[in-house]
């Protein structure tokens, strides 16, 4: 009889056991998921930054809704508006687009709704449009291989393609213009 007692004691305790497991009370850890490649590093929203050049001249001020940096050096901004500071420190120009990419080797590609404005109420080039476009910031070289429309005080003009050099305020289409020009008399 007690071989009997010590048995069902036994199977008591190991029930007790089973079912009172401490390591059940540890939270399993959770699975993590792995790690998007596509995250960015940093995020900021309405952010303002400012490019000078080696001299500490301010040669760019970018201006964004939102700016995304990922760890392989690439900046991505909504909304981006440059404003262009030539060689001479007074802003020329106002870039504005839907989308930018900065890729740190000084160049920013536009995409969507790219407008370049001129700040400078004597130039008689108004506005340039445009769906795609490239600016080295050290050289203010701007290029584009896409439909281009610009706006100037007494002409319009369209082609396909742009080489622009913003320093020296030169602009050349490619191919496939077509321009319109007015005469005014005083």
């Amino acid at each position: 009889m007690t071989r009997i007692i010590v048995l069902i004691g036994l199977f008591f305790a190991s029930c007790a056991l089973f079912f009172y497991n401490p390591f059940w009370s540890v939270a399993q850890e959770k699975s993590t998921p792995q790690q998007d490649s596509h995250l960015p590093d940093f995020t900021a929203k309405d952010m303002t930054l400012r490019r000078f050049d080696e001299q500490g001249a301010l040669s760019s001020l970018v201006k964004a809704e939102k700016m995304e940096y990922y760890n392989d050096s690439v900046t991505t901004f909504s909304k981006p508006s440059y404003i262009i500071y030539p060689k001479d420190g007074s802003p020329r120009w106002k870039i504005d687009a839907d989308n930018g990419v900065f890729d740190q080797q000084d160049r920013v590609i536009l995409n969507e709704n790219v407008v370049i404005s001129s700040i400078d109420p004597t130039q008689s080039l108004k506005q340039i449009y445009t769906s795609y476009l490239e600016v080295n910031l050290v050289t203010m070289q701007v290029t584009s291989d896409k439909k281009i429309t610009i706006e100037g005080t007494q002409y319009n003009a369209t082609g396909i393609g742009l080489k622009a050099d913003l320093n020296l305020r030169q602009f050349e289409l490619i191919k496939d213009i077509q321009a319109t020009y007015e005469t005014i008399t005083p």
